[in-house]
């Protein structure tokens, strides 16, 4: 049993093979674990008693996730690792990109270049994978995401992108702050790309980190 927060976790999904819907999948240590149930930031001890029953009284591996609004149980399953490497839309590359650039103009014009360079060292560190595939951080700055050639991201890539971002923007700016300002970034997406991701964030297990606050 472990009990884990976003930063310690990748998400993604994958198609049902039988049902035309997407399954919510975390990866953690090389492990696949498939959501189970979902509670309320004020069910703490409901999904505490859920956790350690199917850990214990069912001897499952369970995770139990804590986010800021909410707690997931998580069980241990068996997938096949290729299902979840395919590539993810280019709508929602683009919409990354120009997150992570947004974000980085901001604590570069409002709190300096030190803490911007700052910025890119801790967000480069957190995702290793990412900046391999694009170059570096410096070379994701200079990405223009709507004319140029995007970077080979699967969704775990996004979403383990996006929750870096968020921790990020919490140590820089307090949480929560600047999402609706990051978020306006994706005013620059054609409406069809920016409606794709935005459907695709409202979905996904960050939302609530993203999404919460915004008006």
């Amino acid at each position: 049993m472990f009990l884990l927060t976003p930063e310690d976790v990748e998400i993604t999904s994958i198609q049902h093979p039988r049902r035309d819907q997407k399954v919510p999948i975390l990866s953690y240590q090389n492990k696949t674990f498939r959501l189970l149930s979902v509670f309320g930031a004020h069910q703490q001890a409901e999904a505490h008693t859920s956790w350690q029953t199917f850990g214990e009284n069912q001897s499952k591996v369970c995770v139990l996730l804590e986010e800021p609004h909410r707690y997931s149980v998580w069980r241990l399953v068996q997938i096949d690792k290729g299902l979840l490497e395919s590539a993810a839309p280019a709508s929602y590359i683009k919409a990354c990109l120009l997150m992570t650039q947004s974000l980085y103009s901001d604590i570069e014009q409002l709190l300096g270049s030190d803490q911007a360079k700052q910025f890119g060292v801790a967000l480069a560190t957190s995702t290793t994978r990412q900046m391999s595939a694009v170059g570096g951080f410096e070379a994701m700055l200079r990405i223009a995401p709507l004319t140029e050639a995007l970077p080979q991201w699967d969704d775990a890539d996004i979403s383990t992108l996006l929750l870096a971002l968020h921790r990020l923007g919490t140590q820089f700016f307090g949480r929560s702050r600047f999402t609706k300002q990051t978020l306006s970034a994706l005013k620059a997406l054609p409406s069809k790309d920016n409606a794709a991701f935005t459907d695709w964030l409202q979905r996904s297990l960050i939302s609530n980190l993203w999404l919460s606050r915004r008006v």
